[in-house]
């Protein structure tokens, strides 16, 4: 019994002293954590989350989505989190930061960017890129990726956001630049 108290007690302490290092959520968000990486979104508060794992591969896929896809099997609005570890060991040595330069050079093969960039913000070499997706006539939505990675842990982030080009204006400011602005991922992971 006293075995598990401490445990509880250390498993309390770790979580109530990373939850304070966050800044309080906006009005109308929630912090989430995201399972098995130690990163968290913020998220709007009615909408959903969900989570797929392929431990086998260390792949993790995570969507804040305002359509519940569990539901409708599919999303039109919201944000994909794609998280890849150990990426040298399972690409012949390429670091993350080469994977997702290469990754970004053959997506502009097959669309037009309408803004892309690139920067170091600490351990993180960020690559991203804006785009609009018109394959599907009836429903043209603008796409907005962030490649984040970190060569000293193999690991690369990916974090898509889309919606709908007619309504992208209001969801961008109050969604999507709300998420991207606010990032919490532990540069040792």
């Amino acid at each position: 019994m006293r075995r598990f108290s401490i445990v509880f007690f250390l498993f309390f302490a770790v979580s109530l002293s990373a939850a304070e290092l966050l800044s309080e959520a906006p009005k109308g968000f929630l912090w989430k954590q995201m399972p098995f990486i130690k990163m968290q979104l913020l998220m709007p508060s009615d909408w959903f989350f969900t989570f797929y794992a392929e431990n086998k591969e260390e792949r993790y896929l995570y969507y804040i989505t305002k359509e519940n896809i569990e539901q409708m099997h599919a999303y039109q609005t919201g944000l994909n989190l794609r998280v890849f570890r150990n990426v040298p060991a399972k690409l012949k040595g390429q670091l993350p930061s080469e994977y997702s330069a290469a990754a970004v050079a053959e997506t502009a093969k097959k669309v037009k960017f309408t803004r892309k960039w690139e920067q170091q913000k600490g351990m993180f070499k960020e690559i991203g890129y804006t785009y609009t997706d018109n394959t599907d006539e009836k429903n043209i939505l603008n796409v907005y990726r962030l490649y984040i990675a970190n060569d000293k842990t193999g690991t690369v982030y990916i974090l898509t956001f889309e919606g709908p080009t007619n309504d992208w204006d209001e969801i961008w400011k109050n969604v999507g630049d709300v998420i991207y602005k606010n990032i919490s991922i532990d540069e040792t992971i």
